[in-house]
């Protein structure tokens, strides 16, 4: 609506004598600390939008990089001899929602790095041959500005008997493209499938009639694969394409790296904590929403912590004692960490410590800071140990792969550790062979991880210098720690058979290579005991961690027939009026004439059946808000249709088709 309604509130008139009645007013300002919060909303946003962008950029630059190429290489300007199409087939997945941000850069990066105009096509705009070159041409056309606008065009490519070419004639494209400096055109047809098998056929045997005058270059966005795509396509359309395939990278991928960079480095001041991440995951793969629907739900997740929770002004890294009232630090000693903590301390007998914790303020606020960049430290540690778990599994053979945020939900909420996960990583480290070994060290020092106490080097070199003596240069060195170092021998005693297991005797360079992988399993165990810790346990978690899901589920999850229910049966909820709340608690859900007239009567329609008698209704309705007063009665009238036509709009009622003054009715409470 362009317009939005206004209400004007007429006082009543006073009677002389009668002063006016004073209104209550109550003081809704804005907190001391709102300003504050609001900076370090701003500052903490900032580098988180900085590294998803960067992390998005990321997933598609190799892609688009080869698109652009693609579309650059081919030869400028119109061919006479009509060679084929110069096609992309670009598999982007089944994620729908995802392909319209891609193609959107991939439209940025052609006209950036090419001297081409990019014309996107979709199935929705395009329902059959003589729209889609409409469209196209349309679209084509308002690209590049010209000398000409749109009408000076149609003139200009009229025939020399006077008359004007159709809107979907490829000469007003012609004529357009004579007179831009552009060399190529790019058609880009975003979801394939949605298109007719005939449409996408005939658009190909049209384009390939054109290709002598227009040079057009065709990218085809593919969602199943490039095999099915050619099956619906005929012998005689595909001789006319000159294809390329290039292979997008899948959206999980791409989410997992987004939400990566959003929980790595020691710059993130807030992360999101177990429920809602794994809340956040689970709508994004149950209801294949895009790269934008996360990056949404993570900024609604950092406004609410940073604009409802008092304790969050603690973020703000420019934050001075004496912009923080009393009454803040009041509140944070009611939280559950700090309570925790002031129990630690008096287990360990630091009762100085808990007295200036409780009565000074300033030393409270001290307390504060040292503690928030330990526990950013703290989690820092916690991420980077996720991250070396997730390489050390795809760097270990014969391992079953998981993802970092799956790992991640797991450690946030203190189930990582001691996992059967984190025991099985630990074991295949320890019984791996030489050649295994050396790549799980060089899988650590290339992932530039700086937590790792241990020197990836010194055990490089060391593992160097055992290869390099060792006799048996064929086989790589094995540990004792593994399984097929051990045999089985079988002795007869007193006609019993006794089975005893023996270790295959080692050779020097074997023994040495297995102390070697045992001081390394030592160490990365004692890392990750010490680095896998549960967030919730640390203190001050609930400035460091943000976990609530009731926000995201009644913003991004909304259930607004439940919401109309409730407002129909319950007003008192929504009002806030002592009348609803009197004849509230009388008798249930008694009727009164205090109540709304859409409550009235939605309480009117639950006690009705499947058809309701409309004039039935409104004898009821009458009885409960009307009198005896003839212009009251117009007033109660207007009410109730009013009323009845608020049912309708909302999808509770509807006409009968069997009886005149009867209504359907469409919903039931509860179901």
């Amino acid at each position: 609506m362009e317009d939005k309604k206004c209400y004007l509130y007429a006082p009543p008139h006073l009677q002389p004598g009668h002063a006016p009645k004073r209104r209550r007013l109550v003081n809704t300002g804005r907190p001391r600390t709102w300003e504050l919060r609001e900076h370090a909303f701003h500052e903490a946003w900032a580098q988180q939008e900085h590294q998803i962008q960067d992390a998005i950029e990321d997933a598609d630059r190799s892609t688009l990089e080869k698109i652009a190429a693609f579309v650059s290489g081919v030869v400028p300007g119109p061919r006479p001899d009509r060679p084929p199409i110069p096609t992309g087939l670009v598999i982007t997945g089944p994620s729908i929602a995802s392909h319209g941000p891609f193609f959107r850069r991939m439209s940025d990066k052609i006209i950036a790095d090419t001297n081409s105009i990019f014309v996107p096509l979709n199935s929705a705009e395009c329902p059959n041959l003589k729209t889609l070159l409409k469209t196209l041409i349309r679209k084509a056309t308002s690209g590049l500005p010209t000398d000409e606008d749109e009408d000076e065009l149609l003139h200009s490519g009229a025939h020399k008997t006077g008359s004007k070419p159709l809107d979907y004639d490829l000469c007003l494209l012609l004529d357009w493209y004579s007179r831009t400096p552009v060399d190529k055109i790019t058609i880009a047809i975003q979801d394939s499938e949605g298109f007719d098998d005939s449409i996408i056929v005939e658009t190909i045997e049209l384009l390939s009639s054109w290709s002598d005058r227009l040079p057009f270059v065709l990218l085809f966005g593919i969602a199943t694969s490039a095999d099915r795509f050619q099956d619906r396509l005929t012998g005689a359309a595909i001789l006319l394409l000159e294809g390329e395939q290039f292979v997008v990278e899948q959206a999980e991928d791409s989410l997992e790296k987004i939400f990566r960079a959003t929980v790595e480095g020691p710059q993130v001041s807030l992360r999101v904590g177990p429920n809602l991440c794994r809340l956040l995951l689970e709508r994004h793969s149950d209801h294949s929403q895009s790269t934008q629907d996360f990056y949404d739900a993570l900024k609604y997740a950092y406004m609410c912590h940073f604009y409802a929770n008092p304790m969050s002004v603690f973020l703000n890294g420019s934050l001075a004692f004496d912009q923080i009232n009393h009454g803040t630090f009041e509140a944070l000693r009611t939280l559950p960490s700090f309570r925790n903590h002031v129990e630690a301390l008096l287990e360990d007998g630091s009762t100085r410590e808990i007295h200036s914790l409780l009565d000074s303020d300033q030393f409270l606020f001290a307390n504060i800071k040292q503690h928030l960049e330990l526990g950013q430290t703290a989690l820092s540690r916690l991420v980077s140990a996720i991250a070396t778990v997730v390489v050390l599994r795809n760097a270990v053979w014969k391992t079953q792969q998981v993802r970092y945020s799956s790992l991640y939900i797991r450690s946030a909420s203190g189930d990582l550790y001691g996992s059967p996960l984190t025991r099985e990583t630990l074991l295949m480290v320890r019984k791996a062979s030489s050649d295994t070994f050396s790549h799980v060290l060089a899988s650590l020092a290339s992932s530039g991880h700086s937590g790792l106490p241990m020197d990836i080097g010194s055990y490089q070199q060391a593992l160097a210098d055992l290869t390099e003596h060792s006799t048996t240069t064929s086989e790589p060195l094995k540990s004792h720690y593994d399984i097929q170092s051990n045999t089985l021998r079988t002795t007869l005693v007193a006609q019993k058979v006794d089975l005893s297991k023996h270790k295959s005797t080692l050779s020097k360079q074997d023994a040495a290579y297995s102390d070697l992988v045992g001081r390394f399993h030592d160490e990365l165990e004692a890392y990750l005991t010490e680095a896998l810790i549960d967030p919730h346990s640390l203190y001050l978690s609930e400035i460091l961690l943000y976990d609530l899901k009731s926000p995201h589920n009644e913003v991004f999850a909304p259930k607004p027939r439940f919401a109309i229910e409730r407002a129909l049966s319950s007003p008192h909820d929504y009002l806030n009026c002592t009348c609803c709340a009197e004849s509230k608690a009388e008798e249930g859900h008694q009727l009164s004439v205090s109540q709304p007239p859409s409550a009235i009567l939605y309480q009117l329609y639950l006690e009705s059946g499947a058809m309701l008698n409309v004039n039935d209704l409104w004898l009821a309705f009458n009885a409960i808000t009307g009198n005896e007063d003839s212009q009251a009665e117009d007033v109660t009238t207007s009410l109730f249709q009013r009323s009845l036509a608020e049912f309708k709009y909302f999808g509770l009622v509807k006409p009968s088709r069997k009886k005149v003054d009867h209504v359907s009715k469409m919903m039931w409470k509860g179901l």
